[in-house]
């Protein structure tokens, strides 16, 4: 699969959206997969849960993320 776009929300999947996430390496990303700072303001985070589909429309794919207080 290629790279798809996710929309990020905290917490739960009804959770805040915070933003937009594109995994830059290999594979898509996986619950326990580290996402830094850089990558999405506030962070580092880590993926708790996720919905991906086919299409790379972040509506249709979520990260669910928690906050990382001590990295």
């Amino acid at each position: 699969m290629g790279h798809l776009t996710y929309t990020v929300r905290v917490g739960s999947l009804g959770g805040e959206v915070i933003g937009t996430y594109t995994h830059p390496g290999p594979g898509e990303p996986k619950v326990g997969t580290l996402l830094s700072a850089s990558a999405l303001p506030g962070g580092p985070w880590r993926v708790s849960d996720y919905v991906q589909t086919d299409e790379s429309a972040p509506l249709n794919n979520t990260l669910v993320v928690e906050q990382i207080l001590d990295p």
